[in-house]
């Protein structure tokens, strides 16, 4: 018997953890984008976003934790975490923010390729790929992470 997916609450998955190879080099970039910082021990470190949360762990505790080995390349993208903004210049917006703190862009602010819209790809320092991206009202995965949020219903 199949199981009924309307059954089952949707999964909560919102808290990103990077593994990290320089553990304070990081958490000082996302302390300059100016986001807020929640929780903070020796290698533990929660910024608190809209929607999110994310965590930075040493690369070589994450892998202990999980139960494998430690990915350190450089080998290029593998994933990227969206910084999904309100407007289309708020890409720029934060784009400058990015910049100031550090970051490297991939892609400069434009107007985007793959949907309609505006975005930009940066690394941190360590290689994480995030892509800050607006999308019209109407796009379907801009209304799934609003209401996600638990910014519109």
């Amino acid at each position: 018997m199949a199981a009924n997916a309307e059954s089952f609450a949707k999964p909560l998955a919102n808290i990103f953890t990077l593994g990290v190879r320089d553990f304070d080099a990081q958490c000082d970039f996302y302390r300059r984008l100016g986001w807020p910082l929640v929780f903070d021990s020796d290698d533990f470190a929660v910024f608190e976003l809209r929607g999110a949360v994310l965590a930075l762990f040493p690369v070589d505790k994450l892998a202990a934790d999980s139960g494998t080995t430690p990915e350190i390349g450089n080998g290029g993208i593998r994933f990227s975490v969206i910084i999904a903004v309100d407007e289309a210049r708020d890409v720029d917006t934060v784009a400058e923010r990015v910049r100031e703190a550090g970051g490297t862009f991939t892609k400069e602010p434009t107007d985007a390729e793959f949907f309609e819209g505006r975005d930009a790809y940066f690394t941190d320092p360590e290689g994480n790929y995030w892509e800050i991206a607006w999308a019209a009202q109407d796009n379907p995965v801009s209304a799934a992470a609003r209401r996600a949020a638990g910014l519109s219903s």
